[in-house]
């Protein structure tokens, strides 16, 4: 079977570009249609050791509090005052101890406060229509409509991440679009979609950036080269992350996905796109032979601490490549040669079970520094990676965690990790929250697209792939004071000796870290199980029902 690129020619590279990003701007229709805007801060409600604290109501608002106009930022457009829901925080913390494992020993409670998300829209239809002249679409649509017509329910878009672009007061949003071709219910192709959005998440229309001398009009599809051969299917890059190198003028940011290779027996490899150089590389692990599968690593710059103000880019982009054991690779970005720099070891005497929890924690977002104070070669990160489990009978269930690496030098362990959340009713509504074993199993967290905190102001934004159907972005409140609040650190810097080596340094922490891990997945589990049960307590009754009528 010929194995053929979507892209046939580079002319027909350039037609596909042309028509996206002329044609399909010039008649766009899109409008961004959330009623939420950015709230205010001030130092009393957001700076508390445990996140804001702003009084809460007492009628059935009361685990939300309320923040008044005069509080927003200027510009606001929506209505007058806004709710942030008080979101508590239950985990598990990285004592150091190895001596007294157990789950239970390391619990953690805290709250941050999270504002109702923000959706974010796209014109589908004019998205299908700019991709209609793709051989793949092209060859299945001819098979069962008129050509040239297009059939919008056979698009759908999701798995968005973005990434704040300082240097241009924007924020890049890159999503996911699927093509399914009729007749199955699996993706035929996918594409990436980019978009630009002003700092309260207005979508920006026939807008141009300009990056060293080239022009990008965005919105556009990012042109990546993509086996293709007909009857297949899970064609074209999957699951993007986009992360920026910070702070270094003129970065580029980096769009990291998983994507079917032309190496033999078509493994899924991971792939770095640069979109605004427009090159495309995939990444290997060194002296290994490729694996079948390759997905769900999560990226992130580890710099030395001492390095000081960088005027350059990093030659390197790290990825956590699984969390238990936890495995940390670092890849060239301009080969794509990647080596491991951490493997975890953990004797089976320190390792406690966690009984069956039908899946594992893996994935989700980038990766972002955490600012501490106290310790020169200690570096801390946080991230939402998310558990899938198999506890449901109509499918897997995802949710996100909150998450803290830790990392010195090459040795790496974690500090933190929550359970499973869904940050109250800000992201699912009551519907999809009573029902996580169906239509309310899917909650993918894909990126932490920007993170301000400094005397005034600790919010994070995060994107989210629901049901995979849509986007939307969750602005969260608190969490750098929730994070300072852990005792990890205080007791890191009180038992760490930097004189040791760094393995010696790193061992009980990294015990400890396996073991937070394992708790996390664990209580996931736990409540997946009982959801589970409930699910089919709930389809009986409907069956019993049934059958009395």
């Amino acid at each position: 079977m010929d194995h053929q690129s979507p892209w046939n020619t580079d002319m027909h590279l350039n037609s596909i570009g042309e028509t996206i990003n002329h044609e399909m701007l010039g008649q766009t229709e899109w409008e961004f249609e959330s009623d939420y805007s950015e709230p205010g801060f001030n130092d009393e409600n957001f700076l508390g050791n445990q996140g804001p604290n702003s009084p809460a109501w007492e009628n059935k608002y009361a685990n939300y509090e309320l923040l008044d106009s005069d509080d927003s930022f200027e510009g606001d457009t929506a209505n007058s005052f806004q709710y942030l829901e008080h979101i508590d925080i239950s985990g598990f913390c990285n004592d150091g101890n190895i001596q007294d494992l157990g789950c239970e020993n390391i619990r953690q409670t805290g709250h941050i406060s999270a504002q109702r998300s923000i959706p974010l829209h796209d014109n589908i239809t004019q998205i299908a229509s700019a991709l209609a002249s793709h051989p793949m679409v092209r060859l299945n649509e001819n098979k069962v409509s008129v050509p040239g017509k297009v059939n919008p329910n056979r698009w759908t878009q999701f798995a968005g991440a973005g990434v704040w672009l300082p240097e241009y007061n924007v924020y890049l949003v890159v999503s996911r679009v699927v093509y399914t071709r009729p007749g199955v219910s699996w993706p035929t192709i996918s594409f990436l979609r980019g978009q630009l959005f002003d700092e309260n998440w207005n979508h920006l229309e026939k807008h141009t950036i300009e990056w060293y001398g080239t022009k990008m009009y965005f919105p556009m599809v990012f042109e990546i080269p993509a086996v293709w051969w007909e009857d297949g299917g899970f064609f074209g890059p999957e699951d993007p992350r986009i992360i920026l190198d910070d702070g270094v003028q003129g970065a580029e940011p980096l769009i990291v996905f998983n994507m079917i290779s032309e190496s033999a027996g078509s493994p899924r490899a991971m792939w770095i796109h640069k979109p605004f150089s427009n090159i495309t590389t995939i990444l290997t692990i060194r002296n290994e032979e490729r694996r079948p599968v390759e997905k769900n690593w999560a990226p992130f710059f580890h710099n030395e601490p001492s390095a000081g103000k960088r005027t350059e880019t990093n030659e390197y982009l790290h990825f956590v490549y699984s969390l238990r054991p936890l495995q940390v690779l670092s890849c060239m970005i301009r080969s794509g040669e990647c080596d491991w720099v951490f493997r975890q070891e953990v004797p089976d005497a320190l390792t406690e079970l966690h009984g069956d929890t039908r899946g594992e924690m893996r994935g989700g977002t980038n990766f972002m520094p955490i600012p501490i104070d106290g310790h020169s070669d200690i570096q801390t990160y946080i991230g939402l990676p998310r558990t899938h489990l198999n506890f449901c009978n109509a499918g897997a269930t995802y949710r996100p965690e909150i998450t803290v690496l830790s990392g010195f030098q090459s040795k790496f362990h974690i500090a933190y990790a929550s359970v499973a959340t869904e940050f109250g009713h800000t992201l699912l509504d009551e519907d999809l929250l009573s029902n996580p074993c169906t239509k309310g199993n899917i909650l993918i967290p894909s990126s932490i697209a920007r993170w301000v905190y400094n005397s005034r102001e600790d919010m994070m934004e995060v994107s989210f792939s629901i049901a995979d159907e849509n986007i939307h972005i969750l602005r969260l409140y608190g969490v750098l004071s929730f994070i300072r609040s852990l005792p990890y650190y205080s007791r890191f810097l009180a038992f760490d000796n930097p004189h040791h080596d760094d393995a010696s340094r790193n061992f009980r922490w990294s015990v400890v870290g396996n073991e937070v891990i394992g708790c996390s997945v664990e209580a996931a589990a736990n409540s997946s199980r009982a959801d589970s049960i409930l699910a089919e307590i709930g389809e009986l009754s409907k069956a019993l029902e049934q059958i009395r009528i």
